[in-house]
């Protein structure tokens, strides 16, 4: 190749790569997160036979973007672990926890509508339904295909997403038996967006369809089987014998693998923002089957509402209902479930920062919940703000479920009150990219939240939480910016 060629050559792939970057967007962020904590009460009450603990949980991402004019996509490692839980001189990993979090790629047809396929977070308005579930250091992908569209400016937008979940490695065209836990088999999900009067409404629509193979039926059976054992003597004559019995013990498992049970869920948001006042306004319905086949009808409904006294300080009152069971109407509750469940949203910012409900939030059978509450939140600066939270939490109705073997129906009448809950939470953000959060929290159990508990009344500990965490967002690279 002569010298001009040469020239002509690297002078071509230069104005090749700044084309490139000029196109394309490629930006590799990551993300370290560390929380110390001390549980005595967390999750769930202690009685005074159990020993408050402390622990420092890890959480470690690392994100790659590409985004050009027609393809957008993510990719993205995460770590989650509790400090010590492998040797630290080995080079063997006991507990490897290290996955894909996310893994998908976006097709824009126009500017306004494309189609997303892959791994990645759902998390729309409050994410009361499908959130992230940012709280949990592992928090929550979908293996899903969407639809999407928006306006030129944002003010309507619209999700259709559809997913299929199938057991690996998958053998037939999702005929296979799935019964994984929480994983739905099918979920569909259709959102809706519009903003109007200059951004200071929204107004959301969302409705979501989740089905779950029936689950399967184990049989056992016990028979006895008979042997006849003959006794000889010295010279191999029959002298006697004797019958000997074993028990045979058979298990069979049915499979139903074309039988599913499907739940609809389908409600609408209102949310108004301006300088001083917010407001937001939530209620959804649920209905279909549960998960054994009985049916469901459940409803939920929130609302909220800030005002900003002055610059640094900004009051909240608001209130949630969970539908829930009434274990006293046995005949009904024999075909019939009322609870409601938040599905895949996210938990821990709804319903107190100790986490005591969030099992009772996403469970059909459980008795429901009210969450009265009020917050203040003062900020020093844009870097430093102080939050300060009360919840008074009660059932809607007044009874607990207490299944036996003897009486899977079985329930005890109880006080509506299951106590109250006081959250402090400090965040600082001295730095681009790095925060602090730190919170002590307390809650004031009654009887009912004992006996809900699984303790006798009198019996729970002093519940408190508090942790302080650190977390780090570095940037390590950005094509705009090279």
């Amino acid at each position: 190749m002569t010298k001009t060629a040469k020239i002509t050559f690297l002078n071509a792939c230069f104005l090749t790569l700044v084309s490139l970057n000029i196109m394309a967007q490629f930006n590799i962020s990551g993300e370290i997160k560390m929380r110390g904590e001390y549980r005595d009460g967390y999750l769930s009450l202690l009685d005074s036979s159990k020993t408050p603990y402390a622990d420092i949980l890890g959480r470690a991402r690392l994100v790659f973007d590409y985004k050009n004019e027609k393809i957008a996509t993510r990719f993205s490692l995460y770590d989650a672990w509790v400090f010590g839980q492998n040797y630290y001189s080995s080079d063997t990993i006991s507990k490897n926890t290290v996955n894909v979090y996310e893994a998908w790629f976006k097709y824009s047809f126009t500017k306004s509508f494309g189609i997303k396929i892959g791994r990645m977070e759902l998390a729309y308005d409050d994410e009361r339904l499908l959130g992230c579930s940012n709280w949990s250091p592992w928090g929550a992908t979908h293996d899903i295909v969407i639809a999407q569209y928006e306006t030129p400016g944002g003010t309507m937008k619209g999700d259709a997403g559809f997913a299929v979940n199938n057991i690996a490695p998958a053998t037939s065209p999702y005929m296979n038996p799935y019964i994984m836990g929480k994983n739905y088999k099918y979920m569909g999900y259709l959102y809706l967006n519009k903003k109007f009067l200059d951004n200071k409404f929204s107004l959301s629509i969302l409705g979501i369809v989740d089905a779950f193979q029936k689950n399967n039926i184990t049989t056992t059976t016990t028979s006895t089987k008979t042997d006849t054992l003959f006794i000889h003597n010295h010279n191999d004559s029959i002298i006697g014998w004797t019958v000997i019995k074993t028990p045979v013990t058979a298990t069979t498992t049915q499979e139903f693998i074309n039988q599913l049970y499907a739940r609809a869920t389908i409600g609408a948001g209102l949310l108004f923002d301006d300088k001083k006042w917010s407001f937001f306004l939530n209620g959804y319905y649920q209905g279909g089957h549960y998960r054994d086949g009985r049916k469901l009808s459940s409803n939920f409904y929130s609302l909220w509402v800030s005002y900003q006294v002055i610059k640094p300080l900004k009051i909240m009152v608001g209130f949630d209902h969970l539908s829930g069971n009434n274990y006293s109407d046995t005949a009904t509750y024999k075909t019939k479930v009322t609870g409601f469940s938040t599905l895949y949203g996210t938990s821990h910012r709804g319903y107190g920062y100790m986490d005591l409900f969030t099992t009772l939030a996403k469970d059909n059978l459980s008795p429901g919940l009210n969450d009265l509450y009020g917050r203040a939140t003062f900020s020093f600066n844009d870097k430093m703000s102080l939050e300060a939270t009360y919840r008074w939490f009660s059932l809607p109705n007044g009874y607990l479920s207490k299944p036996t073997k003897l009486k899977p129906y079985a329930y005890v009448e109880v006080s509506k009150n299951l106590g109250s809950e006081i959250d402090l939470m400090y965040i600082c953000k001295p730095i681009p990219n790095l925060e602090l959060n730190a919170a002590y929290c307390f809650f004031l159990p009654t009887s009912t939240m004992e006996q809900y508990d699984g303790l006798k009344s009198g019996t729970a500990r002093f519940a408190q939480y508090a942790y302080i965490m650190i977390t780090y967002k570095p940037n390590f690279f950005n094509s705009d910016k090279h």
